[in-house]
């Protein structure tokens, strides 16, 4: 299965500029659990980061951090990691094992980014292949009784009264 298939293409991003506040502000809104931050280059907007939920929590929330203050590109990940659209789930778990991360990145052949994919989207994926594997099973099964013949009762037997010489069937 290739990540183009199961990945989100809607990409919500912030600037680097703005706030922890707003950050989390923005998730909740879109229902979100990753930002793209973006900063101006040279060549114009460009992606300096990733920022997700659990970044808020752990980093700030439990540090202690003051969230009124420091942009949240300083609290971004700048390691990106990505994967292109025509991977294999199985390159894209291997990779995030290795990384460390619950989110990829996703990228055309040119190098643009055109969504993200989250261990939950390759949960939700494996989760339907191993549905249908399990349909196919059972429409074997159910294909196997289906074929069996009902085998005849055997003749019931016939137990001699007490005192007689013998059984006979």
């Amino acid at each position: 299965m290739k990540i183009a298939s199961i990945c989100s293409r809607r990409i919500v991003s912030i600037d680097a500029g703005s706030s922890l506040v707003e950050a989390a502000a923005l998730m909740r809104e879109q229902h979100v659990g990753a930002l793209v931050v973006t900063s101006q280059t040279p060549e114009g907007p460009g992606v300096a980061g990733v920022v997700t939920d659990r970044d808020l929590a752990i980093d700030v929330l439990a540090r202690g951090l003051d969230v009124a203050t420091g942009p949240i590109g300083k609290l971004a990940r700048r390691e990106l990691v990505s994967v292109t659209e025509d991977q294999d789930i199985s390159a894209a778990i291997a990779l995030m094992r290795e990384s460390g991360v619950r989110r990829l990145l996703v990228t055309d052949a040119e190098g643009r980014l055109t969504g993200i994919v989250s261990l939950d989207d390759m949960l939700d994926a494996c989760a339907e292949m191993f549905s249908g594997l399990a349909a196919v099973m059972h429409s074997g099964i159910s294909r196997e009784t289906a074929a069996v013949r009902p085998i005849a009762p055997a003749p019931a037997l016939r137990i001699p009264a007490m005192g007689t010489a013998g059984w006979r069937m």
